[in-house]
């Protein structure tokens, strides 16, 4: 009945898997018939997407797109001097190649295309990359490090040969305990990639290794983790079964070890020896053992001996005593385990009767310590009330003295209200200089060292292109010029749109949207400032009012942590969150898609009036973030 129930879930999952398949496998032919029309960086980004595309599919296509994209890169970028933006096209044509030879357990040649894709992301400063391809690279050196894998010509040559088996069996051994490890490294470092059925897959040739082995709690333990991962990918039944193993191999080791104490209590040694009936002359001479069990031992030997010899008189007055004694230990072991278990009630009770009295004991004391708790306090608030009064009658003494001062503060009240307003003014604007009005006024109107507060903004992240170049032509007062006049019209216009200046980082500006006080929709906002910093940096350059300039925005929106942050000597109004980290992230994208504005699907959606662009949203990884961001480029 579950399994007909279960039925129309199963299906549906099919038709979607069915429709996913048949749409990506269109895709791709889709790539395809553009790859053979496509040329220069255009064919790279295509071959690159190809890799991709199959990588989870198909791994030879994946394999054979990642080298035409590599050696396409390689004949694209050849004649380039310096870093350019473009090569992280390149960047990615390398990472992908290794990560296939990785997946292939190719791992040599994976580290190769692996290094050289560090070494790019290095020049190029591309870190989304840099993190991955460390990791990758000391996954393989930790294979390396624990001989799991063997570096050089000689024993890749020596494994593809597979010639262990003529070596002998302490090479087995060794290469049987390279291969369990080798095994179990792999499912680690892909149990931690979140690549489960790769892991399960490892381990479990590490189990069918182990089990030639006597690694009985190995097997355990491994087995384990594959039920665990199984659990975790929804495959419940198999989970179980692998439990049961567990479960049984468990419950076997306990049986045999019970079974093995019983036998040794009751039987003593496995092994005897045969007795004839000239060994034994009566019954008294069994009865001179000091223990039991080789009595009853000796004993079932000796009727055994007789019968043999069909002496059956007395081959039955010797299985008689057996009896007798076997019946007899068995009895005092049961009044032995009876009077244990009367012993560990005993016990129990009395624990439980000490528990009791401990119990009264905390409680009484608990009282006593109350008891002293409130006579304190009542001694404390009568101290209390006794000084109170003789403050109050020494107030009253000193009041007749202090009421001529206090006539004179009344007469320079006046005089210091307005000093205090003078001084109020002067420290606004001087804020005001160094801050937004917004957080000026909340600043000074609310308590500054109040705990921060979880809000929704719009952070923009602007960058001056080329800056560093034009800083090192320029003297300091031009340098200083330059950026006040820049910075200027910007501030203002972020300003007249509800926004503060957060952070001035001299070849840019963080400023938020929202924070510390919401002015309405603070994505539009911020998008309306953007696109005018924009129109205005195009004008003033074009009319030479400014140097020639070209500015980078990334607006994202999300919510953060706002307050004052520092000590008592210094303090900031910081705005904090992985949204600030993102949008940062967004700006320097510009860089790679040679635009002037990028914005996130999350600023998008709070849009008052819909964007008319050609251009479709985006998914790209940024660091910060698990999931990619969807962004759109604006100009």
């Amino acid at each position: 009945m579950q399994s007909f129930l279960r039925l129309p879930g199963l299906l549906i999952i099919f038709l979607l898997s069915s429709i996913l398949l048949s749409a990506q496998n269109q895709n791709s032919k889709e790539l395809e018939a553009k790859l053979k029309d496509a040329y220069g960086l255009d064919k790279l980004k295509l071959l690159n997407e190809l890799t991709s595309l199959y990588q989870s599919q198909e791994s030879r296509k994946a394999l054979r797109y990642g080298k035409q994209a590599l050696t396409f890169s390689k004949s694209l970028f050849s004649g380039t001097t310096g870093q350019s933006p473009d090569q992280v096209h390149q960047l990615q044509a390398y990472f992908q190649l290794g990560e296939l030879h990785f997946d292939r357990e190719d791992y040599f040649e994976a580290r190769k295309h692996l290094q050289n894709a560090k070494d790019l992301s290095l020049r190029l400063n591309e870190t989304r990359y840099l993190a991955k391809t460390n990791g990758y690279l000391e996954d393989i050196q930790m294979l390396i490090d624990s001989g799991a894998i063997k570096e050089g010509l000689l024993s890749r040559t020596i494994g593809d040969l597979n010639v262990g088996e003529a070596i002998g069996s302490t090479s087995r051994n060794i290469g049987s305990d390279l291969g369990i490890k080798k095994e179990i490294v792999l499912a680690s470092t892909f149990e931690k990639k979140r690549n489960y059925v790769k892991a399960i897959e490892h381990y479990e040739k590490a189990i069918k290794l182990l089990k030639n082995t006597s690694e009985a709690e190995k097997i355990k333990d491994l087995q384990l983790k594959v039920a665990v991962l199984l659990d975790s990918l929804g495959n419940y039944r198999e989970a179980q079964r692998y439990l049961s193993e567990v479960i049984e191999a468990a419950e076997f080791e306990l049986d045999s070890g019970l079974a093995l104490a019983s036998h040794d209590l009751n039987q003593g040694s496995e092994k005897s020896v045969p007795l004839s009936s000239n060994d034994f002359n009566s019954a008294e001479q069994f009865l001179m053992r000091d223990s039991l069990a080789i009595e009853r031992q000796y004993l079932k030997e000796l009727a055994d001996s007789f019968a043999l010899e069909q002496n059956y008189e007395k081959s039955s007055e010797y299985f008689k005593l057996y009896q007798s004694l076997s019946q007899k230990m068995t009895t005092d072991s049961l009044a032995s385990a009876e009077q244990m278990k009367q012993r560990q009630d005993e016990l129990l009770l009395l624990r439980q009767q000490k528990q009791i009295a401990d119990l009264n004991v905390e409680a009484i004391e608990r009282e006593a310590e109350r008891q002293m708790r409130l006579r304190n306090t009542f001694i404390a608030v009568a101290a209390l009330v006794i000084l109170g009064i003789v403050f109050i009658l020494l107030m009253y003494l000193s009041k007749r003295k202090e009421h001529k001062k206090l006539v004179l503060a009344y007469e320079d009240l006046d005089q210091t209200k307005g000093q205090l307003e003078d001084a109020e003014k002067r420290i606004v604007r001087l804020l005001q200089q160094q801050v937004s009005g917004d957080i000026a006024q909340e600043l000074i109107m609310n308590n500054s060292d109040k705990l921060g507060e979880k809000r929704f903004v719009c952070i923009m992240f602007l960058d001056i292109r080329d800056f560093t170049p034009m800083a090192e032509k320029l003297t300091p007062e031009e340098l200083i010029a330059y950026q006040n006049k820049l910075f200027g019209f910007m501030i203002d216009i972020v300003q007249t749109h509800q926004g503060n200046i957060n952070q001035l980082l001299g070849d840019g500006f963080m400023a938020t949207f929202g924070a510390p006080v919401s002015h309405g929709n603070d994505c539009q906002n911020a998008f309306l400032a953007a696109k005018e910093i924009l129109e205005q940096v195009r004008e003033k350059s074009q009319k030479g009012q400014i140097r020639k300039t070209r500015v980078g925005i990334g607006l994202h929106a999300g919510f953060v942590v706002t307050g004052n942050v520092g000590n008592d000597a210094r303090k900031q109004y910081s705005v904090t969150g992985n949204p600030v980290i993102i949008a940062a992230r967004v700006e320097q994208l510009n860089k790679t898609y040679k635009t002037q504005l990028i914005i996130t699907e999350e600023v998008y959606e709070k849009l008052e009036t819909p964007l008319t662009s050609e251009e479709s949203f985006l998914e790209v990884p940024v660091k910060g973030r698990t999931n990619p961001v969807r962004i759109l480029k604006i100009a």
